[in-house]
């Protein structure tokens, strides 16, 4: 066996033994999908890592990634979910200048957009009888307008507003919808001290909230403001073996929830295939992609297998990227 295919083994069940704090969930407060995690790729490999930075996924995890992209990428991720659940994305990410023809003084940066949304359906609605009225659905959207500057080689910093939306359908006493929006920040830092080391740090969710107000909806409504709790995260990421593996260990932060550790392995093995895996909390997750060219264009598909704590089946997650 190649000595390169036994260390990723290696590593893998030392990642599958090694478990952090048990993860206590990701509902409860505010925009907990904001705090799903995102992507097959990066969920494959036990969860995203703030110092990923070589992909569209930055934007989600990392803004300061959005300077050390190689290409302008365009990705598209489904979460299929037990319980009438969905989550997607779809996003645009790349940097602004190149580091081979930057002058003494130059800033390089990067931008990015994406959508994330997610949403329940058929809900069922009863009076206070408990008599049927019909089916409910509900559904969040977060819109992210991303930007990053490189003062330094070694160094990034970036920022993403984003932009919240949560909507009921035909829920107000006049069948209408039931909705607010809100407008929050993401603020990240890479740092790169050698080739194969990458450090990252972000804050994400700074001041979002939604604020309710339900009198339309009931006789006895009242106005509510539900703050998005803050997560911090911290990771490094290792990449060795000419880059044939990429390690990432992380830790996360949600606020008023206890803490958890994220691990995670992707090896590339032959012809672009990709094997993927690792822990996020107590649940183990698996991966697989295979990255290629189509039409002049670089492609890449990814698939996820993560188990879901609160649902009676896994949840299987599938991503198309296109780079040039």
């Amino acid at each position: 066996m190649n000595r390169n295919v036994q260390i990723f083994i290696s590593m893998l069940f030392v990642l599958s033994v090694t478990v952090p704090a048990k993860d206590v969930g990701r509902g409860g407060m505010a925009g907990s999908f904001l705090r799903m995690g995102m992507g097959a790729r990066t969920l494959g490999m036990g969860g995203g890592s703030a110092a990923l930075a070589d992909d569209a996924h930055t934007v989600y995890y990392n803004p300061a990634g959005l300077v050390y992209l190689k290409h302008t990428y365009v990705t598209a991720a489904l979460h299929n979910m037990a319980l009438d659940r969905y989550l997607m994305y779809v996003g645009l990410a790349q940097s602004i200048g190149s580091e081979s023809v930057r002058k003494p003084g130059m800033l390089r940066g990067g931008f990015g957009l994406g959508w994330l949304s997610s949403g329940v359906s058929n809900i069922d609605s009863r009076d206070e009888n408990g008599v049927h009225e019909g089916m409910l659905s509900h559904g969040e959207h977060c819109f992210y307008f991303s930007f990053a500057l490189n003062p330094d080689p070694k160094f990034a910093l970036g920022v993403s507003g984003k932009l919240v939306y949560n909507r009921f359908p035909g829920l107000t006493k006049d069948e209408g919808a039931f909705s607010t929006h809100g407008f929050g920040f993401d603020l990240g830092l890479i740092v790169k001290p050698v080739d194969a080391i990458t450090l990252g740090a972000t804050l994400r969710d700074i001041r979002s909230r939604y604020s309710w107000d339900s009198q339309d909806v009931y006789d006895q409504g009242r106005s509510v403001t539900d703050h998005f709790p803050n997560v911090f995260q911290i990771g490094m990421v290792w990449r060795a073996f000419s880059e044939n593996l990429l390690v990432h260990a992380d830790y996360e932060k949600v606020e008023a929830m206890p803490g958890k550790g994220l691990f995670g392995a992707e090896y590339v093995l032959i012809s672009g295939f990709l094997l993927r895996a690792g822990v996020e909390g107590q649940q183990p997750a698996f991966g697989l992609g295979y990255r290629g060219r189509i039409l002049s264009r670089g492609f890449q598909l990814d698939y996820a297998y993560v188990p879901d704590p609160v649902a009676p089946r896994s949840n299987h997650i599938m991503a198309c990227s296109f780079y040039f």
